[in-house]
């Protein structure tokens, strides 16, 4: 045999099977390459229905927000789904029919590809009144809103508007009187006499233009500038949006906080905002706005504010650092034109000249001063428009409207009965003429402000806890000065504030109760009510299905 031809036909078996290897591998790698491109092409697929679900679940929530009156679930899909072809895809949006949070769910749908993507929205109502806010600042004073530090669970509005005048000469801001050169030294303008500041360009003398005290400080305020503080707040100051801290005894008496989902948890909330038409917001030390999300809690509870609408910015050592809200910073007022005003009893109501008026012509009237204290009965005169008794115990029963003409003091007791909160039982409003002081706690008898409710109205100012040994008062109500209201010595009130400014010291803390704006006192000024409704997207909800 010959070995070459064996050694030949060794080398034809190699080549052979090198061929046959070399087949399987390009066999191999063609297939390899066609599942490749059918993954590619899948995932091509996959990545345009997921944008197409995207995209339906984005139109989703852009219609819910512009139409925030819709509530119907058919409605609104009949809206969205209308025109849900994209290119060669198309989606469709479905929604779960629970109210008011709705789960809004996309399905984007390509030849060979599906996907889908969900959100949770919540529709809300916000009442736009004075009292649903733990303060409500109307025109301010000196330049400010409110001064001083104060510890808020709840929505603030400050509007700095200024105070109403007449505009004589059209120029669209108000006149102080006209300066002139006294040449002859009667004190009297003569014509002739040079003018230094004519406001109307007249080339005559003229008065200051009437306007409106609205404040009661003897001189006419101006609507806040971008420069004026609306609220300066510092040290341990903080607004919240929760009842963190909230004394056992109100939370004994006030309804449940509502529960939303937020960031995967349920949270109690007030459902707080903050709104600043004029002036600026200044923060410093270790003062805030919200706080940052911390989940858990017994109960859990909502620490971010929901939103912040402030026109002029913010200042102070903090600035925006220690703002945490749920839109950011940069949004300005959101109420449009004069929509809420400073409820003042100045204004004229259901023919009557002022509120003042009105309140008279509706009310049991009683003359001079009123002091209601513990250890002292106190017997009201018979009428149907309203009554105030208070037994030797310092319990207090209340209907209607009752008019005191010159001042309101709630004094303590004496001795053993130094302590004793005076309790009211009722729904009724007691008004002062002048000034009205609250040197003791006064509180509900039963649930506040479903069962019993109190307002106080201060003709002028609202002194809480400026008396003489009077701190850490417990109060609950609905608490109104046409001037100014004085808050000290780290009282705590449930409730809601409304005056045109705020003088606080020694942060006193203010709870406000939502339901409170749907069971006022009587007679209470600024009860009309508009509301806003939005549909909003819950944070940290979205979620691929």
């Amino acid at each position: 045999m010959n070995p070459l031809r064996n050694e030949r036909g060794m080398a034809l078996v190699i080549v052979m099977a090198m061929l046959v290897m070399i087949s399987l591998i390009g066999i191999a790698a063609v297939r390899n390459s066609s599942t490749e491109m059918d993954i590619a092409e899948a995932l091509i697929h996959r990545t345009k229905s997921f944008y197409t679900a995207e995209a339906g679940l984005e139109l989703a929530v852009a219609t819910m927000r512009a139409n925030p009156d819709m509530v119907n679930k058919d409605s609104l899909l009949s809206i969205i789904n209308v025109d849900s072809v994209l290119g060669d895809g198309s989606f469709q949006v479905q929604m779960a029919n629970t109210y008011p949070i709705r789960t809004v769910s996309s399905f984007g749908h390509d030849v060979q590809g599906e996907a889908g993507v969900a959100v949770d929205v919540y529709h809300r109502r916000t009442p736009i009144n004075a009292w649903n806010n733990a303060i409500f600042a109307g025109v301010g004073q000196s330049g400010r809103g409110i001064a001083g530090n104060v510890d808020i669970h709840g929505s603030v509005h400050i509007l700095g508007d200024g105070e109403p005048f007449t505009d004589d000469n059209g120029n669209e801001q108000w006149d102080d009187v006209d300066e002139f050169t006294d040449l002859n030294g009667d004190g009297i303008w003569q014509a002739g006499e040079p003018l230094t500041l004519d406001h109307a360009g007249d080339g005559l003398w003229d008065v200051a233009e009437p306007f409106v005290d609205d404040n009661g400080n003897g001189a006419y305020d101006e609507t806040l500038l971008a420069t004026d503080l609306s609220f300066e707040a510092g040290g341990t100051s903080a607004i919240q949006n929760n009842y963190s801290g909230l004394p056992a005894l109100f939370a004994s008496r006030l309804p449940p906080l509502s529960t939303i989902p937020f960031n995967g948890e349920m949270v109690q909330t007030l459902d707080a905002e903050i709104r600043v038409k004029h002036g600026r917001v200044n923060l410093s030390g270790a003062a805030h706005i919200g706080e940052p999300d911390v989940s858990g809690g017994a109960p859990a509870q909502k620490e971010t504010m929901d939103n912040v609408y402030v026109n002029d910015g913010y200042g102070g050592t903090a600035g925006v650092t220690q703002i945490y809200s749920d839109n950011g910073t940069a949004n300005g007022y959101d109420i449009p034109g004069d929509a809420i005003k400073f409820p003042s009893q100045n204004d004229s109501v259901a023919g009557y000249a002022t509120h003042r008026a009105w309140l008279a012509g509706h009310a049991l009237v009683i003359s001079g001063d009123l002091e209601i204290k513990p250890g002292v009965a106190y017997t009201s005169p018979a009428s149907t428009k309203g009554s105030i008794n208070v037994d030797a115990a310092g319990n207090i029963t209340i209907s209607g409207i009752v008019v005191v003409t010159g001042e309101v003091y709630f004094s303590a007791g004496k001795g053993a009965l130094r302590g004793d909160p005076l309790v009211y039982d009722g729904r009724g409003t007691i008004v002062s003429g002048g000034d009205m002081h609250i040197n003791t706690h006064v509180i509900s008898k039963g649930d506040f402000p479903s069962d019993d409710v109190m307002g106080f109205i201060a003709g002028q100012n609202l002194e809480l806890g400026t008396g003489a040994g009077a701190s850490h008062l417990d109060l609950m109500g609905a608490f109104y000065a046409q001037q100014t209201i004085i808050n000290e010595k780290q009282n705590m009130i449930a409730g809601a504030t409304v005056s045109n400014y705020f003088q606080v010291a020694n942060v006193p803390s203010i709870y406000q109760v939502p339901a409170l704006v749907d069971n006022l006192p009587p007679g209470m000024p600024g009860g009309v009510t508009f509301n806003i409704l939005v549909w909003r997207e819950l944070a940290s909800t979205w979620r691929e299905l």
